[in-house]
């Protein structure tokens, strides 16, 4: 019984801390990986197929004899299947990118044409400065595998309508069948400056999933593994998208508590669990200038951040530092800012364009047949 209380003690304590806390979002923009700001007029390719994919028998092969005897299990899919992912991949990456608001876009069925002209010895300058294009961006199925197979596992079971010598229900052993289908992928994507030919970034990505499910003695369709390549080739693209493009961010950071308390602050929290950030900034904004409370200058300086006053937020911070000098949460959120500051800043030169030339590739020629698997 003690022990009962005890959790039940326990329990409520949790939830009450639970309660207590309370936490808001600070967004900020985050730069991206590749600083596209010179190309943000883009053409981009259909994805280049992986022309080494072939076909798998027309049954699904059994990795022991047992599951060889009794299963049956015929392959979904054929070399097509290259030619599937591809196109998927085509219709994916075009998504993403769109998604990010960053790119003005020149479809694959323009961006096709210029390429294949510029790979049969053509000059494609006036293509480009008609279309207004800065780079075009290829995306590959480097490699790609399908591995199926099925296999049995035994298992014993009773059948308590017949007995053993001994007087004990008769103990039978029966096999469960499973088929076994793991994808796998390789998949890049090239920017290449539209006005110089020259390769600016290259990509690459690798992934593999694979899944197991029980099946019966009798002969059914293995499920299609394309299903596989679009999971792994979504995820692929919002990836690619992140590193292109810059992103909207967000963290979640706690208030800090009343302590030590102050009535006077007691109702900008409810005010905050409220979604009212404004009168909630004010009263903490009033009980710091009031009375130096440190969790109300803390929250002051926060919600100043939540409201998107970053710099407002750390001249706050900087000015508690001056009464309590070292606190290691204070410096913590001032810190945090200060990165959040800098990632604004970083963001917002790739979105005007004006962040510093980064050469991300040794190239210094056209790879075009390169990118596109010749």
């Amino acid at each position: 019984m003690r022990k009962k209380y005890l959790i039940v003690i326990i329990v409520l304590i949790s939830l009450l801390l639970t309660a207590c806390s309370t936490s808001v979002r600070v967004g900020y923009n985050r730069p991206s990986e590749i600083d596209m700001g010179r190309y943000r007029n883009i053409a981009v390719a259909s994805a280049v197929p992986f022309k080494g994919f072939q076909s798998p028998g027309f049954y699904v092969r059994s990795v022991d004899d047992v599951a060889a005897s009794h299963t049956h299990v015929r392959s979904s899919y054929d070399r097509s299947l290259a030619d599937e992912v591809a196109s998927y991949a085509t219709g994916s990456f075009l998504r993403s990118l769109s998604s990010t608001g960053f790119f003005n876009i020149t479809p694959p069925e323009k961006a096709d044409r210029m390429i294949s002209k510029n790979r049969l010895g053509y000059s494609i300058q006036d293509d480009v400065e008609y279309y207004g294009i800065d780079a075009f961006i290829i995306p590959r199925i480097v490699s790609m595998d399908v591995n199926e197979y099925l296999s049995s596992e035994r298992y014993y079971y009773y059948d308590y309508s017949r007995i053993d010598e001994n007087g004990k229900p008769l103990r039978l052993v029966d096999y469960r069948y499973y088929l076994t289908q793991s994808a796998s992928i390789v998949y890049s994507y090239t920017v290449i400056d539209a006005r110089t030919m020259t390769v600016y970034v290259t990509k690459n990505f690798s992934d593999k999933t694979e899944e197991t499910t029980e099946v019966g003695r009798y002969g059914f369709n293995a499920p299609d593994p394309v299903l596989y390549f679009e999971k792994m080739i979504d995820n692929i693209s919002r990836i690619a998208a992140f590193q292109l493009a810059p992103s909207r961010a967000a963290a979640e950071i706690e208030l800090m508590s009343n302590k030590p308390d102050n009535k006077s602050a007691d109702a900008a929290y409810d005010y905050v669990k409220d979604g009212n950030i404004a009168a909630a900034q004010k009263i903490f904004r009033d009980v710091w200038r009031q009375s130096s409370h440190l969790p109300s200058g803390y929250n002051y300086a926060l919600l100043l951040a939540v409201e998107g006053n970053i710099d407002s937020a750390i001249g706050v911070l900087e000015e508690i530092q001056s009464s309590y000098a070292g606190n290691g949460d204070v410096l913590h959120l001032l810190s945090e800012l200060e990165e959040m500051k800098r990632n604004n800043a970083a963001a917002q030169a790739q979105i005007d364009g004006t962040a510093p030339y980064v050469n991300y590739t040794d190239s210094s020629s056209s790879i075009f047949a390169l990118v596109m698997g010749d």
